[in-house]
């Protein structure tokens, strides 16, 4: 069997060169390169020159892409043992380099430049590298001294190619090396910032060598960035923390030979491992105190948000810091304040009441030892407080109920008159339903009408107690059997049919009763048969009375 044809030069490098998938990468690779020098300060440039006059986009020229900076600069030595050889590189091995590979300087021919030139000076001796198109190079001694070094990448365009060229070498800087130290300019404006996200909540870990920053954005999405001495690695959605911001900058995490991703190595784990302690950590005890704040004083971001925030660490039981437990997440009706430990407890395999503003049944489900929290807009189904209460309960261990869903709470009536004008429908209504079988304890006119009254439409409720608290799926009981548990009949007074009744009593009491026996049960018990057992009691009795 024949060995395989050895790999040529030329073909080697054609595949370097053109590894990386944005032929203005270079850019990074020539900044990371001074910065490793030493260099505080890179300065970016483009120019067009053109001999043509006018403003032609057709206009052929060069464009003159420009990176200078002001660190140690190369000697004749380094020229031609680490820029002009492949894969000699005096980075390998120390941590405080981004660059593993030694191949860095050549992605500049990705570009297809005409040209590359390189000047730099180093103890003494000043130099002039030159690159051709076919990459090949020349080496002269410059009579001058240079301050560091310089790259000019020559690239032959049309001025409306150039323009796009210029925009996009601002764009590539600022996207890969907008954490780096010291200042990186492009055509004068700083491109450099600190490692930060802007988020109304976010935390910070991290010390010499190893910068983490973990958010809330405002909008709630996510995203992720991992940096080697703040130069960009890689950037994404967020994974593996959905709906979390984080940027996290170590020397343990490297990026792959094409410079598109990140080695998942040991090294990425331990970073990612600490990003996730930083998340559970310091960000949930910062959007709990928060939350506190805001719902307690009315101070900091929004409500809105902070809610989200919060339901994102509560869902799933994730893990949280100790002091969490006893921060003011919600409030009552009555505005007392509710702990997440109040909650939990409550949700333990009780039930957690919700209302959108305090009523007199929301005031007495508080003092008989309830939990009732306020909610304010809780009908829609994006309610973040709602949100907040189902994150909490994720395991379904507690009911989480509206108060206007679950109970209710006939008012009394308003005095003496009101009491005595409503005496013979009472007692009228008594009477019919006695007949029919009904189970009554008595007959009592209320008031049904307060904020989020479940029953402020119906005519009439039944309670084993009148005026208490009653679950709401058992106000509609009234027992026929012999055997049923007697019960109060509760008439709201503020429905309009009970007004006129009341006034109809007054001179025919039995048709009176007869309509609000059957307003009732419609819907309900009414059928042909009890209407007709109804008819005719209040028949029997109208003409009786008649009689006397």
């Amino acid at each position: 069997m024949g060995q395989p044809e050895p790999l040529r030069v030329r073909e080697a490098l054609d595949r370097l060169v053109n590894q990386f998938s944005d032929p203005l990468a270079f850019l990074r690779e020539l900044i990371q390169n001074a910065l490793d020098a030493g260099s505080q300060e890179v300065e970016v440039s483009c120019a067009f020159e053109c001999e043509a006059e006018g403003e032609a986009p057709d206009d052929r020229g060069v464009l003159v892409i420009r990176v200078q900076d002001w660190g140690e600069g190369m000697t004749r030595e380094v020229i031609e043992t680490r820029l002009t050889r492949l894969f000699s590189s005096a980075k390998d091995g120390d941590r405080t380099k981004i660059g593993k590979f030694g191949i860095g300087f050549v992605s500049v021919f990705a570009i297809e430049p005409e040209a590359v030139c390189i000047d730099t000076s180093r103890d003494g001796e000043s130099w002039r590298v030159i690159f051709n198109e076919r990459r090949e190079f020349a080496l002269r001694r410059l009579d001058r001294p240079v301050d560091g070094t310089e790259v000019r990448v020559l690239k032959g365009a049309t001025r409306a190619e150039a323009a796009a060229l210029i925009t996009r070498v601002g764009e590539v800087a600022r996207f890969w090396c907008e954490h780096v130290p010291g200042e990186v300019r492009v055509d004068g404006e700083l491109i450099t910032r600190p490692l930060d996200i802007d988020a109304p909540i976010k935390a910070r870990e991290g010390g010499a060598e190893t910068e983490i920053v973990v958010a809330h954005l405002e909008d709630g999405a996510g995203s992720s960035g991992f940096y080697n001495r703040g130069l960009t690695l890689m950037r994404g959605g967020g994974e593996p923390f959905v709906g979390i911001a984080y940027k996290v900058s170590s020397p343990t995490i490297e990026h792959t030979l094409t410079r598109d991703s990140v080695i998942m190595d040991a090294g990425y784990e331990r970073a990612v491992a600490r990003v996730r302690a930083a998340i559970d950590g310091p960000l949930c005890s910062a959007v709990f105190a928060a939350l506190e704040a805001q719902v307690t004083r009315g101070e900091g971001p929004p409500l809105d948000y902070l809610q989200r925030a919060a339901s994102w660490h509560l869902h799933g039981g994730r893990p949280l810091p100790d002091d969490v437990a006893a921060r003011v997440v919600l409030r009552t009706p009555s505005g007392a304040p509710v702990t997440l430990a109040t909650l939990r407890d409550a949700l333990s395999g009780g039930e957690v009441l919700v209302a959108g503003e305090v009523s007199p049944l929301t005031t007495a489900l508080e003092a008989r030892g309830a939990v009732v929290v306020q909610i304010v807009d809780h009908e829609q189904a994006v309610s973040r407080g709602m949100a907040l209460l189902g994150a909490l309960n994720s395991r379904g261990r507690g009911r989480i109920k509206r108060v206007c869903a679950g109970y209710c709470m006939p008012l009394p009536s308003r005095g003496a008159i009101e009491q005595r004008r409503w005496d013979p429908l009472a007692a009228a209504v008594a009477w019919l339903i006695e007949q029919i079988g009904g189970k009554l304890s008595g007959v009592a006119l209320a008031h049904f009408d307060y904020p989020e009254s479940a029953i402020h439409g119906r005519i009439a409720v039944t309670q084993r107690e009148a005026l208490a608290i009653s679950e709401l799926a058992d106000c509609r009981a009234l027992g026929l059997s012999f055997f049923a548990r007697r019960r109060q009949l509760v008439v709201n007074a503020d429905h309009p049919a009970v007004h006129g009744l009341v006034e109809l009593a007054l001179v025919e009491p039995e048709f009176a009763a007869y309509q609000l026996v059957k307003l009732f049960f419609l819907g309900d018990r009414l059928d042909a048969q009890l209407d007709a057992q109804l008819a005719r009691l209040t028949m029997e009795r109208r003409c009786h009375r008649s009689r006397s």
